[in-house]
């Protein structure tokens, strides 16, 4: 009998930061559509460390080398925000498929690069929207899907963290927009997916974007201008007609990793509500009930912490490789869904100068 396993794809890495050692790396590691060759990092040192503790046979302090020496399969970019252009155009030069964190790149202008360079080379790309394989999130998704709360009316959307809080955190390239930082571009882009992936696109939003700490230490004592907004909000108009607010800080003490979405359609309600360490609820009111009641989530849509890794990068690998999402699931964000959001960014960012309603272009 002919074996049906799929080949497996021969993955390399770049970036060996928290994200990537923490969910990235042993995620690739644990699945049977991955092997992973090679892992580049900055510091050749700790990428050694790393890749012997995933036992990966390649470790690189050179990039391009990695590509020309390694010749992956895929290449799963998951470094500082401004190196994702140059990265991402010398492997689909190379004709290698392409996983790329997000945001695609420091502005429209690069994402726009990234996609065409991507398309025209004929690679398949694959954007880290992590929160579309989270249990909660497709939980909120198979609602909207299953009809149960009927045709979106209006929608709010939260998402607050407490990184930078503290006026003393040290600046960090996060923190700095010329290098592709800013609470707009590092979470408030996961929610724009989340908000397309639940109730389809944007059509035009109006908000605002602001930095509330202005200059934070730097590594030598001194201190340094921060140039990335900390906080953002807008209100937003869909090509459906469904109106909402999203709302995202990175200066909201005593939120580890808040997130609340409250959908409101034409049969129904949901609630999300998660934080960091904390158990997600989700409770649902439908036409004819009164109160929001607990929704217990199908266990087809659980996913354990365990598993999770593994999980959520075989979502990736599966449609790099070419393949049929999991049943259930939706097919997985590419870089022209990557595009769109960034397109709504800069949507905001030029509201917020303007002080008008700015159309999606």
């Amino acid at each position: 009998m002919t074996s049906q396993r799929t080949p497996l794809l021969r993955v390399a890495v770049a970036g060996v930061g928290s994200f990537a050692q923490r969910v990235l790396i042993p995620g690739l590691c644990a699945s049977e559509l991955a092997d992973v060759i090679a892992i580049f990092g900055p510091t050749a040192l700790k990428t050694q460390e790393v890749a012997d503790r995933n036992a990966v046979p390649g470790a690189y302090s050179d990039y391009e080398a990695m590509l020309d020496d390694a010749k992956p399969d895929v290449v799963v970019i998951a470094t500082p925000n401004d190196v994702h252009l140059p990265m991402s155009l010398a492997a689909s030069k190379r004709g290698m498929h392409i996983v790329c964190e997000k945001p695609l790149g420091i502005d429209l202008a690069q994402a726009t690069q990234m996609h065409d360079h991507a398309s025209g080379a004929g690679v398949r790309t694959a954007v880290n929207f992590t929160y579309r394989s989270t249990t909660s999130f497709r939980h909120l998704r198979h609602l909207v899907r299953s009809g149960a709360i009927g045709a979106l009316r209006h929608f709010t959307v939260t998402f607050h963290q407490d990184i930078r809080a503290n006026p003393l955190t040290p600046l960090g390239f996060r923190m700095l927009r010329e290098r592709g930082g800013g609470s707009l571009l590092d979470v408030g882009i996961h929610m724009i997916d989340t908000v397309r992936w639940l109730a389809g696109e944007f059509h035009s939003v109006a908000g605002t974007a602001s930095t509330v700490v202005r200059n934070r230490p730097t590594t030598n004592g001194a201190l340094g201008q921060v140039t990335a907004d900390d906080t953002a909000s807008f209100v937003a108009k869909l090509d459906s007609g469904a109106t909402g607010v999203i709302q995202v800080s990175q200066v909201a003490f005593g939120r580890g990793g808040f997130r609340r979405i409250e959908l409101f359609g034409s049969e129904g309600s949901a609630l999300l509500e998660e934080e960091r360490n904390q158990s997600p609820t989700m409770r649902v009111a439908t036409s004819g009930t009164t109160g929001l009641m607990d929704g217990p989530t199908p266990d087809v849509l659980r996913v354990s912490f365990e598993d999770f890794p593994r999980a959520h990068v075989e979502r990736m690998l599966r449609s790099i490789g070419g393949l049929p999402p999991e049943p259930g699931d939706d097919p997985w964000p590419t870089f022209a869904d990557g595009l769109i959001a960034h397109r709504v960014v800069d949507a905001v960012e030029k509201s917020a100068i303007r002080g008008e309603w700015t159309v999606i272009a």
